[in-house]
Order: structure tokens, then C-alpha cells, then sequence
């Protein structure tokens, strides 16, 4: 009994810490701890090994992903765009599009937990104006005009050259 007993509060424990990370991500700014903790019930945790593909590019796209620990890299048609880590939201655009494929391909780098939120789930809470819905709606608004902010000094600075990847990084960010 005590075996389950200790099982019972290392799992409270790591979902404790769990949250705590997903409550300090840039999805969750602005947000309540009660907002938080609604939100993360929506949750699903998954961890990955290095060298694994979170997903794929132009597969079906039905879930935003946080990242909580490790690093990933994101890459289209072969092409390195990012490294990015704890703290980061991936597969945003699949909760806005009409039909969702993955613009790119996300593999981890080195051991990763990630959250799931389902795109349905989360469409449900938009429909009823679900207060912290509609400011991680937001939080990805910032953080999607942050992307095409520097997608826009990179086409600046790189004259045409430069004109030619952006609209092709655009094309592959936007599908």
C-alpha cells in the first residue's frame, strides 16, 4: 500500500511541475492560475527521444504542441527554419485553417516533453467565448506577427535574394 501511496504523490509531484512550465510558456501570458489550470486540463503529455519526428510536414494538423523541456528543430522541404525550445507553442496554424496540414516537419533534438492540445477541444472553448481561449488566441497573434516581423528583416536585409527565400519560407509557413 505504501508503494502506491508513494506512486500516487510522485505523480502529483510531476504533474505539479508539469503545469507549473506550462503555466510559465508565452501561451499562457495573461492568463489566471485558474485559467491555466483549465486550459492544461486539456492537456496531453508526451515525451519523445531524440531523433524523434513530433510530426511531419503536410500530414493532417489537428493539435497545438508546447514545448516543456528539450529542444526541437523545425525544418521544411528539408531546410533547417528553427531551433526552439521550452516554452515555445508549435503547429499554431492548425487551429485556424480551413483544412490543417503541418507546414513543417518538428524532430527533437535531444529528450523532449511536449502538451498536446487537441484543435478540436480548443475550438469548442472558442465557440463558447471561453475567456482563456480567447487570450492564448491572442498570445499566438503576438507570437505569429513576431515570426513575420523577422521574416520581413530577413527580406529587407537580403535584397532580392532575400525577397525570393521570404516569400518561399512564407509560402511554406502559410502552407
Amino acid at each position: 500500500m505504501e508503494s502506491a501511496d508513494a506512486d500516487s504523490q510522485l505523480a502529483l509531484m510531476v504533474a505539479a511541475s508539469l503545469l507549473k512550465r506550462f503555466a510559465e510558456s508565452t501561451l499562457c501570458k495573461g492568463l489566471s492560475p485558474e485559467e491555466v489550470e483549465s486550459l492544461f486540463a486539456l492537456c496531453e503529455v508526451r515525451q519523445l527521444e531524440a531523433g524523434a519526428c513530433l510530426f511531419r510536414e503536410k500530414q493532417p494538423a489537428d493539435a497545438l504542441f508546447i514545448v516543456l523541456s528539450g529542444d526541437v528543430e523545425i525544418s521544411s522541404e528539408g531546410q533547417l527554419l528553427a531551433e526552439v525550445g521550452p516554452g515555445s507553442a508549435l503547429g499554431e496554424l492548425s487551429l485556424f485553417r480551413a483544412v490543417p496540414r503541418r507546414s513543417a516537419t518538428v524532430t527533437a533534438i535531444c529528450a523532449v516533453t511536449v502538451l498536446r492540445i487537441s484543435g478540436p477541444q480548443f475550438q469548442k472553448r472558442l465557440v463558447l467565448h471561453d475567456l482563456a481561449a480567447l487570450k492564448v488566441v491572442n498570445n499566438l497573434a503576438h507570437q505569429m506577427a513576431d515570426r513575420l516581423a523577422a521574416l520581413n528583416e530577413r527580406l529587407i536585409s537580403g535584397g532580392k535574394k532575400g525577397l525570393a527565400v521570404a516569400r518561399s519560407e512564407l509560402r511554406r509557413a502559410v502552407g
